[in-house]
């Protein structure tokens, strides 16, 4: 089913890498903490580069100043073991030096990865993650009308040409429109759909983390003031994912 949904990008085959990337390249070419070490060991199967982009085999521009080295982007599929495991694997396949497009893969599942990049100013030759974007899950042999809508959008043609940033941005739009929909019903994003998004992911958070609380406060004073806390996020979760 990935090979289906690569060939669907119709990406130019002069872009196509179709080689894998092992880990002993990893461990030889990136410094990894032990616990990076752990997970390349254990919970990532496959590592492919897929295809790789730059002003040599397509017609986009690079884009390059202080912060930002958009001169080539790659796109990597991860074929995992651990879904659970999902963004700390991610921080493992980010060492590679380029911005990324990363395609996990568990069975017929899919999830994407977009994370923006800037110059490290201690070390220009490295590029840092600002911050990650993931779709949830998606059963490629069983998709409803959004993601086959949503996969469809990402299609080569359905993003500029000017320069890398913008043909990345585009790629990142598209996810958050994808993110969005499953409130707002539609693949559209505005100014502020980001920042909602990341709004409702921290409220999801303090959610569970309360209701844990919850289950162990044994002060009924402290439980009453706990579930009215627990009511105020959810009227605010309730009410951004009106907004969005």
């Amino acid at each position: 089913m990935i090979e289906t949904f690569l060939k669907n990008l119709n990406i130019p085959s002069s872009c196509h890498i179709g080689r894998r990337l092992t880990k002993k390249q990893f461990l030889e070419n990136f410094t990894l903490t032990a616990n990076e070490k752990k997970i390349l060991s254990s919970d990532i199967e496959k590592i492919t580069l897929a295809f790789l982009l730059n002003k040599e085999n397509i017609n986009i521009q690079p884009f390059l100043d202080e912060e930002r080295d958009y001169t080539e982007i790659a796109f990597i599929v991860t074929e995992i073991k651990n879904p659970n495991r999902l963004k700390r694997i991610s921080t493992v396949i980010q060492h590679i030096p380029y911005p990324l497009i990363i395609f996990f893969v568990d069975k017929n599942r899919l999830s994407i990865n977009i994370s923006p990049k800037r110059i490290n100013k201690n070390d220009t030759k490295k590029l840092v993650v600002e911050e990650s974007f993931f779709t949830e899950w998606i059963e490629l042999d069983n998709l409803n009308k959004m993601e086959d809508d949503f996969l469809k959008s990402l299609q080569i043609e359905n993003h500029p040409f000017s320069d890398f940033l913008s043909f990345y941005n585009s790629y990142l739009d598209k996810i958050l429109a994808f993110n969005a929909s499953k409130y707002s019903g539609i693949l559209h994003t505005n100014q502020k759909t980001k920042v909602i998004l990341h709004e409702i992911e921290h409220c999801e958070i303090e959610i569970v983390e309360l209701r844990n609380r919850i289950k162990k406060e044994t002060n009924f004073s402290e439980k009453v003031n706990l579930n009215i806390e627990l009511k105020r996020l959810k009227d605010k979760v309730k009410s951004l994912k009106r907004d969005i």
